[in-house]
């Protein structure tokens, strides 16, 4: 696969559904921002003092990417609730707001259920299916979107939607202490780094091209830290489900404590794995050392890294920076292994056997 041609890269139909919602996550973003503000919460909303948010893949790592880059600014306890029980805290003072694409995922409407017998405030975050009917069946809020921003129908990679909404309902229920006009200031940021990535940009002036290259048959570890937790979980749930690859991430300063003791052993780890560095100049200066020397003793192990500096004024933009450069990376990473980016045929076959 030439990745320098657009002719080889568009000759499939899936590849143009799958590079159009990539084209059309900034829309996907304001969308969601724009449909949170403009909804009529219930006003006992804006008076809680808990929020848990429960979702599963496309539709959890934006939870993680909002709370981890609004860390310091969310005025109340944030929970990811990721399994089918909720932590004993939840009652009628928590917002329980449940996210999930297809509005059919099994843990999050057991959870709906389970908050319900609670009485907790739950708010439904969906294109529709179950989530919408059980909303209307325990006459819960349902913001059903619209998913015309994302043709290739994969949740991944329609999760712009869920993460303008939490912005969005956040900042609408004044749970967020941060000015609304920067965030709608950034999100506009996500227009131009979706052209600086784009099929047209060639590999010498495309980051994006360049590292698939890079990793192309190599496991991907992506290091973050701080606000970027969020954005690291996104690439490496993208890596597995967009390009079938295997990969972690992992976030300092928690990994200097353990994982640099283990790259010895086996073998193989220094010529399988790569270490992708995901550094900010926004990170705290402590987190920034830890950068710097984490990568002197990854390549002390003789483990290949790979360096990427995070641009943007803020907080934001450098999310979203990362969070477009990953759609790309994954994308194009797909077609190096020859990969069908829509499909997810072991989600699926796990699915099915499951409901049997």
């Amino acid at each position: 696969m030439d990745l320098n041609s657009k002719q080889e890269i568009l000759a499939d139909f899936t590849k143009k559904e799958t590079l159009s919602s990539i084209l059309n996550f900034g829309r996907q973003v304001f969308s969601g921002w724009q449909k949170a503000l403009d909804f009529n919460f219930p006003v006992d909303f804006s008076q809680v003092n808990s929020l848990v948010v429960c979702g599963m893949g496309g539709s959890r790592f934006p939870a993680i990417i909002t709370r981890e880059l609004f860390k310091e600014e969310i005025k109340v306890p944030f929970f990811i609730n990721d399994d089918y029980s909720l932590p004993g805290f939840v009652d009628d003072h928590t917002l329980l707001v449940a996210c999930s694409y297809s509005g059919s995922t099994q843990e999050v409407l057991t959870n709906v259920q389970k908050g319900f017998e609670r009485k907790a405030k739950i708010f439904g975050v969906s294109s529709g299916g179950k989530l919408k009917e059980l909303a209307q069946k325990l006459k819960f809020p349902c913001l059903i979107y619209d998913t015309s921003y994302n043709p290739s129908n994969q949740p991944r990679m329609g999760f712009g939607y869920t993460l303008g909404i939490l912005f969005g309902l956040l900042t609408k229920l004044e749970l967020l202490d941060y000015p609304q006009s920067t965030i709608e200031r950034s999100l506009s940021s996500c227009e131009k780094f979706i052209k600086d990535f784009g099929v047209d940009v060639p590999e010498e002036r495309n980051l994006a091209k360049t590292v698939a290259k890079e990793i192309f048959e190599k496991v991907p570890i992506f290091v973050v830290g701080e606000f970027l937790i969020g954005a690291g979980n996104a690439l490496a749930n993208q890596t597995n489900e967009t390009s079938k690859s295997f990969s972690e991430f992992r976030v300092i300063p928690e990994l200097n404590h353990h994982l640099m003791e283990g790259l010895k052993h086996p073998a193989e780890i220094h010529s399988c794995h790569k270490f992708l560095f995901i550094f900010s100049s926004l990170y705290s200066p402590l987190i920034q050392k830890r950068f710097q020397i984490t990568k002197e003793v990854v390549e002390k192990n003789q483990v290949q890294t790979i360096w990427i500096e995070t641009p943007g004024e803020n907080k934001i933009e450098q999310t979203f920076y990362i969070l477009v450069f990953g759609l790309y990376l994954t994308f194009y990473l797909s077609l190096l292994y020859q990969e069908d980016s829509t499909k997810v045929p072991f989600v699926d076959y796990f699915k099915e056997k499951l409901n049997q």
